[in-house]
This record gives C-alpha cells, sequence and structure tokens, in this order.
C-alpha cells in the first residue's frame, strides 16, 4: 500500500507544471486574460452607456415639473413666494417661478438679436447650476450666445423694449446657460432674475427619483389658485425619448451573464487540456498520486496560471474602458465584479474537472492492446 501523497508536495508539484508548461502556461495565461478582460470591459461600457444615457434623460428635466394655473382666465398665476419657498422642502432640489413677458431684450453691441424677455425669481440660479454674479445678472441661452458673441461673465449693457416702443437700458453680467431643461416656452428667451411679487405664470420644480411621485401630487394642492382649483402639474418630460426604463435597465442587461459564459468557455478549455495529458495523469496515478493528490496538483496549477491571466486581463479592460470614456467609477466596479466572478466560476470548474477520474500507467498500456 503506498502512502498518500504529503499536500506540500502537490503543491509543489502544481507550481513546477504551471512554470515548466512555458508554451501551454502562456497560451493558458492569454486565454484567461482575452475571457476575462472581454467580460469586464464589455460589461464596463454596456453600463457606462446605460449610466450617460440615464444622465442626460435626467439633465434634459426627467424629474423636473412645469406648474402652471389649474385656472384658464387670464388673470389666473402661481403665486410666487409659495413657489419659492418650495426649495426647503424635503425631496425638491430647487423651484424658481417665471413669467414670459412681451418684451424683448438684446445686447447693445448687438443689434437685430432681439429675443424674448422673462423674468424669474432668483431660485433659478440654483436651478440652472449657476452661481448668481456679484452684480445683477442675466440668463443668456446658447442660441443668443451665440449671435451676439456674448461670453460667460461679461458685463455688458442690454437694451428692452416693451410694447414695440418704450426702450431701456439694464447693466448686466451675462451668464450662460444650458436652457434645454426648460419647457418650450423659455427656450431661447433671455432670463433676467428679479425679485418677484405677487403671481407668475409658471413654477419649474426640480427633484429626484425616489421623491417624483410624492412631490407631484404635493404640488396641486399646494400651488392652487386662490379659489381652490389644483395646479396643472405636468412632467418636463412627458415620456423617456431614450427608450429604455432606467429603473429596470441595470437588471435587464444583454451582458449581465456574460461571465458564467466565459467561465463555461475556461472550464471548457482546462477539460481539454487536461484531457490531452492524461497519459501524463496516469503515471502521477502510478506513483500514488490519489485523487485528492492529483486535485491538488492540478488546482495549484489552474490558481497561478488563471491568477496572473485575470490579472492581465483586469488591467487591459480597465485601460481600454478608460480609453473609451468609461468613468473611472463605473470601469473598475465593472470590470472587477466580471473579472472576479469569472475566475470564481472558472474556479469551481476547474476543480470539478480535477475530479474526474483517471486510470494508471498500466491501463493506458492495456487500452492500446
Amino acid at each position: 500500500m503506498t502512502r498518500p501523497w504529503p499536500t506540500k508536495l502537490s503543491v509543489r508539484e502544481g507550481l513546477a507544471n504551471a512554470v515548466a508548461g512555458r508554451r501551454l502556461a502562456v497560451t493558458v495565461c492569454a486565454t484567461v486574460a482575452l475571457v476575462t478582460g472581454g467580460v469586464g470591459l464589455a460589461n464596463a461600457l454596456e453600463v457606462s452607456s446605460l449610466v450617460d444615457a440615464e444622465r442626460r434623460w435626467i439633465d434634459a428635466g426627467a424629474f423636473v415639473f412645469v406648474v402652471e394655473p389649474g385656472s384658464k382666465t387670464d388673470d389666473a398665476g402661481i403665486d410666487v413666494s409659495r413657489c419659492d419657498r418650495l426649495s426647503d422642502v424635503d425631496g425638491i432640489d430647487a423651484a424658481f417661478a417665471v413669467t414670459v413677458t412681451e418684451s424683448t431684450v438684446e445686447p447693445a453691441h448687438a443689434p437685430g438679436t432681439r429675443a424674448t424677455l422673462a423674468v424669474a425669481s432668483p431660485g433659478v440660479y440654483e436651478f440652472l447650476g449657476v452661481r448668481a454674479p456679484a452684480t445683477g445678472g442675466i440668463l443668456v441661452p446658447p442660441p443668443a450666445a451665440t449671435s451676439t458673441g456674448l461670453a460667460d461673465g461679461e458685463h455688458s449693457v442690454f437694451v428692452v423694449e416693451s410694447w414695440g416702443r418704450d426702450t431701456h437700458e439694464v447693466p448686466a453680467t451675462a451668464v450662460l446657460v444650458d436652457d434645454g431643461v426648460l419647457a418650450e416656452q423659455l427656450v431661447g428667451a433671455y432670463l433676467l432674475p428679479t425679485v418677484l411679487t405677487g403671481e407668475a405664470k409658471q413654477c419649474y420644480v426640480r427633484t429626484d427619483a425616489a421623491h417624483v411621485d410624492e412631490v407631484g401630487a404635493y404640488l396641486r394642492p399646494h400651488l392652487a389658485d386662490d379659489d381652490g382649483t389644483p395646479a396643472l402639474v405636468r412632467p418636463r418630460l412627458a415620456e423617456n425619448s431614450y427608450g429604455l426604463d432606467f429603473e429596470n435597465a441595470y437588471g435587464a442587461r444583454v451582458l449581465r451573464w456574460a461571465w458564467a459564459a466565459g467561465a463555461a468557455m475556461l472550464v471548457a478549455l482546462w477539460a481539454v487540456l487536461q484531457w490531452s495529458r492524461r497519459a501524463k495523469w496516469a503515471i502521477y496515478a502510478t506513483f500514488g498520486a490519489d485523487a485528492r493528490a492529483r486535485l491538488t496538483v492540478q488546482s495549484a496549477e489552474w490558481l497561478v496560471l488563471s491568477a496572473a491571466g485575470s490579472a492581465w486581463g483586469w488591467g487591459m479592460a480597465v485601460s481600454y474602458a478608460l480609453g473609451l470614456g468609461a468613468e473611472a467609477g463605473v470601469a473598475l466596479t465593472q470590470v472587477t465584479g466580471q473579472v472576479v466572478a469569472t475566475w470564481c466560476a472558472a474556479s469551481v470548474g476547474a476543480a470539478a474537472v480535477g475530479l474526474l477520474p483517471v486510470g494508471t500507467l498500466l491501463d493506458a498500456l492495456k487500452d492500446r492492446t
């Protein structure tokens, strides 16, 4: 009866096989790197595209409400003070009141570039994510900035024309803004932040995904008309123009289970490799290496080669993901998670391959006769 192989001897034998393999070792490492890195890179790019699309959707006004009077009378309006105080309500990020005037405005240095003027409460600065200048400011939309040559922070004189005949000059600092989040009535219009009193025609409110339903229900009675008519609350974006359900898009990704497919490929590769070396394992069995010892030898060899290949694949995937524009956080999280999942699943499969029975050298010789 032969003595069982010591565990240390089995581990050393596996490490020796990994080092002595050379071409075979490089092939296994490279294959593991390509599979794990490819799975990680594909997931990083897919998740990054989802994150970018959701961010553009949010920036376009996904969680913005435009509130208007519920009454259809000409003198109906939204109470400015109640609209401005909404920014203090839990779940509301920012709010401002606005009214589109019948006046037009243009920089004094660029005659013939008149655009609509709207007056807004000071909360518009926070809503649009810009800093209020020390002196009076005027918010300039992209089309006006292009046609007039105004630069952000430039102090200029603006000519306001009312009713097509009365004009007056307003010195102000130009603040360039992206008006894509605003409704159609304000797109392309200058916004003049000022202290408003009384009523305004609209109230813009921005919330977040966690509070959007509650805020929408809260605004109707809170900004109701004096006669109790609930305010008309409508989302800035009537529907998701990206065609994605962002709430469930991550879990429904095509590549969500790519790690399993990658692991299956690596296990298949490892199984073919061990089958091609069956004569070698028969020699081990002849010299007293039982199933546990052979499993330890194969596991040690696999761990060395696959760990090196996975690290190689991780580095390549992260580098390529960052180079292709993925955010660092997304790239690191997705690549790491997918590489680890692929490697762990493949290691379990490789261990299962190591449990397959092998004959002795005498059995192999008998098979040839």
